[in-house]
């Protein structure tokens, strides 16, 4: 009867230990996906960063276009006011001439002195006009200026831009087939655990948020940061079974405290 004892608790014992080896290697396994996939994450992050740094210059472009556009056509509705009051001081000017030619058919004076205030009233729209006219050459001048140097930058800007791009999609397209070798270590690594340990891996994710597998140290799960109970703690280091924290859900390991 003693031998047969001895030999039973032998073999709990070697079976004990091959259950121990059996859920520390899941719990390995598992601990190694979720390093897999917070790498990918990080990964991604990079790639979204490149996203927004390229909208960021798409914007940024599609501004400066605006105001340039805005500028040239402030230019150009500067000449057509230019053009217009030209056109109306040459009217004044045949308007002159024809006041002019009256003026020496008149018979009367008060016919001369009244061709005469037509052609003094006729004479002062002009230089109005005129006094006007050079006002907008110096605003038409002053404009085109600006034009040119925004014009200028907006070459310089998309030349930078373009260089800039080109540099986001060669670093994305590098990013991006880290994330697919990524994606097939995660699954070499997955392929070694039993399907429902993922399965349960899969459904604390859905629950919690960060990381989903956590060490607890000294009794407190570093998932939540807070105590799990002394019969846990106890039962966590017989590694016989996956064990969740009663606070945040999370799978949890004992991780002996150095």
């Amino acid at each position: 009867m003693v031998m047969v004892y001895c030999e039973l608790t032998r073999y709990t014992q070697l079976l004990r230990k091959v259950v121990m080896s059996d859920i520390l290697e899941q719990i390995n396994i598992l601990i190694d996906v979720q390093g897999v996939e917070m790498e990918i994450l990080r990964v991604d992050r990079r790639i979204n960063a490149l996203n927004g740094e390229t909208d960021s210059l798409d914007k940024e472009l599609a501004d400066r276009e605006a105001r340039v556009t805005s500028d040239r056509q402030v230019l150009d509705d500067l000449k057509k006011a230019y053009r217009e009051l030209d056109l109306e001081s040459k009217e004044y000017v045949e308007s002159i001439t024809k006041s002019n030619e009256k003026l020496r058919a008149v018979k009367t004076n008060k016919e001369y002195q009244s061709i005469l205030k037509e052609i003094e009233d006729i004479i002062k729209k002009k230089s109005e006009i005129e006094d006007r006219m050079l006002e907008l050459l110096e605003e038409i001048d002053s404009t085109e200026s600006t034009v040119k140097e925004k014009e200028t930058e907006l070459h310089a800007f998309i030349e930078s831009c373009c260089e800039k791009k080109e540099m986001f999609v060669a670093n994305g397209k590098s990013q991006q087939k880290a994330v697919t070798l990524l994606i097939e270590k995660k699954k070499q690594i997955a392929s070694k655990a039993d399907a429902k340990t993922i399965a349960i891996l899969e459904d604390v994710k859905k629950k919690v948020r960060g990381t989903a597998v956590v060490p607890v140290q000294g009794a407190i799960c570093t998932g939540c940061h807070l105590n799990i109970p002394a019969q846990l703690y106890n039962e966590l280091q017989r590694l016989d079974e996956l064990r969740f924290c009663p606070h945040c859900h999370r799978i949890i390991y004992w991780q002996e405290t150095k």
